[in-house]
């Protein structure tokens, strides 16, 4: 009965603390400490303020906090949503998005009418069953823009993830500042724009973090065994969404068991550890043997065993910084004042892991030379440190004299809307990185219908998300690897395009130009090709322009 009255040991903590810095006159390093320790000792006083009987006994007690919402995060949430949405119909479909949707479209074909699937699980770098036909179905009722919305709810639902962690982990404030730090990032911004599995597999990451996190503060034992296993289920979902999420995997789990140290002791800590770690596993394992050995083959080609790249280490680290550089140097700071504070262990060893997870992205693909995607991972681990980096502009209020603290408040939000102004030019900038399809689309509808056989265009997955009836009746070859008559590479192009295996040739020129300009050399001087359209567009301030070739 006495521990139920009694304040919690932080608070405790924090009173001796300002006591002793009062009569002592302490300097900045010990102002910090007592600003972090009553901070971190908010929620448990507010929680206090209501005994645990009173709160039972009051039907309207859970609904409370819901009558009184936290509008700070709700202005963020806003401003999030319209980072994103002013994107959402400045560009037509990515390769990548039509691919997903396309194939989403299929995936319920087959689910309600039966369709011969082309074998997605064996390239796809995510479980086809998962983010398509979800995607596909707010394609069906909201077209592109339904999709790319759908992209901005998970992330607008991680960023609510977000406030909630950073909330339990530091403080009411350093949520708030979290939150915002995450909200107006380059990569926050874009994703919340793409129609792509990314954003599904970060609300899902998020959403075991904040799960693990919880777990923590649970009075019943059932009750934090069914949040770690809820985690689990969350995290094995997300790494079966994309499958390059499993890199965050370990960070998930050691936040949860950090969190459960911190409030119960190490071997609390560790049984929870294991727990998500095991949930995880054996969820995995059971969607693998199920899905059979496709599936594997998928994993171990697109994210285990991925082909290395060219790409300069030292260009994609500095990329990196671009996307996340401002978030990474406050979660650096944040690490620091936990350190300077004297926190306990378990909350200094959860700091530096949520400031890592940051680097997680940019050092695999620095190591595999790979520059593709690269902006999405470091958008993943910018949730983490974002984290740790509002604790960092949270704890600034406190490390000056109390007159001034107005001024450091506004210091930290100015810290945030740089990192906004930053993400929203680079956002837009990557939105336009690819050329607008509508009137190539156009063109190329009755090309495809009259000539329906084998079609060579390096914008497939657009041309079959675009005009599905018209290319439905074509096979459709890419730019990348071929092979014909025993011949594979450019080799194989030339003979093909000698002996008119293509009915219809649609070149974009432009992420694979030389390719394209080797192709277009074979196309003319064959002689058996009609150029039957020439489209101009510019990117990034460059002419160019699609062609399209029909065989005479």
């Amino acid at each position: 009965m006495s521990q139920e009255t009694s304040y919690p040991p932080d608070l405790q903590h924090a009173s001796r603390d300002l006591s002793f810095a009062r009569r002592q006159r302490a300097g900045l390093a010990e102002l910090i400490e007592i600003a972090v320790s009553t901070a971190a000792a908010e929620p448990l006083q507010a929680e206090r303020t209501v005994a645990p009987a009173q709160r039972s006994r009051d039907p309207r007690a859970p609904w409370a906090r819901f009558a009184r919402p936290p509008w700070p995060l709700v202005a963020i949430l806003l401003a999030q949503a319209a980072l994103s949405l002013r994107l959402v119909w400045t560009n037509t479909a990515f390769a990548d998005e039509a691919l997903y949707l396309w194939s989403g479209h299929l995936e319920w074909t087959d689910w309600l009418h039966g369709y011969a699937l082309p074998n997605f699980p064996s390239y796809f770098s995510g479980a086809p069953i998962v983010y398509p036909p979800l995607s596909a179905l707010a394609d069906t009722y909201g077209g592109l823009a339904g999709a790319r919305i759908l992209s901005l709810t998970f992330m607008i639902l991680a960023t609510c993830a977000l406030y909630g962690t950073g909330t339990r982990v530091f403080s009411r404030r350093a949520g708030l500042f979290g939150a915002g730090l995450f909200a107006g990032g380059a990569a926050t911004q874009f994703l919340g724009a793409f129609a792509t599995y990314d954003a599904m597999a970060l609300m899902l990451l998020a959403a075991a973090v904040w799960l693990s996190v919880r777990s923590a503060t649970c009075q019943y034992l059932l009750t934090r065994l069914g949040l770690l296993m809820t985690a689990g289920l969350a995290m094995a979902l997300a790494d079966a969404t994309k499958y390059a999420a499993t890199l965050f995997d370990p960070v998930v789990i050691a936040i949860g068991a950090l969190m459960v140290w911190r409030t119960r002791g190490k071997a609390a800590g560790a049984a929870a550890g294991l727990t998500i770690f095991a949930v995880t596993v054996i969820a995995i394992t059971a969607a693998i043997k199920i899905g059979g050995p496709q599936y594997w083959r998928g994993i171990s080609y697109t994210t285990l065993s991925r082909a290395h790249g060219t790409s300069s280490p030292v260009g994609i680290v500095a990329d990196s910084l671009g996307w996340a550089g401002l978030t990474a140097l406050l979660a650096v700071f944040g690490v620091a004042t936990v350190f300077v504070t004297r926190a306990p262990l378990p909350q200094r060893l959860l700091a530096c892991v949520l400031a890592g997870a940051v680097a997680l992205g940019p050092a695999n693909q620095a190591r595999i030379h790979v520059f593709t995607s690269l902006f999405k991972h470091v958008g993943f681990g910018a949730w983490f440190a974002a984290v740790v980096g509002g604790y960092a502009l949270a704890a600034l209020a406190y490390a000056v004299p109390k007159v001034k603290r107005r001024g450091a408040t506004l210091a930290s939000a100015a810290a945030v809307c740089l990192c906004t102004v930053v993400g929203l030019l680079l956002a837009q900038t990557h939105f336009l990185s690819w050329p607008d399809t509508t009137r190539f689309t156009a063109v190329l509808r009755a090309p495809l219908a009259d000539r329906p056989g084998n079609v060579l265009a390096d914008e497939g997955n657009v041309i079959q998300y675009y005009l599905p009836r018209q290319a439905d009746n074509s096979l459709f070859y890419g730019n990348g690897s071929f092979s014909y008559q025993h011949l594979t590479g450019m080799p194989a192009y030339a003979a093909a395009i000698q002996h008119q295996f293509f009915t219809v040739i649609a070149l974009s020129f432009s992420g694979s130009q030389s390719t394209d300009q080797q192709l277009s050399r074979y196309i003319v001087s064959s002689g058996d090709y009609r150029l039957a359209a020439t489209i101009p567009y510019e990117l990034s301030g460059k002419q160019s322009a699609f062609r399209i070739w029909t065989a005479r």
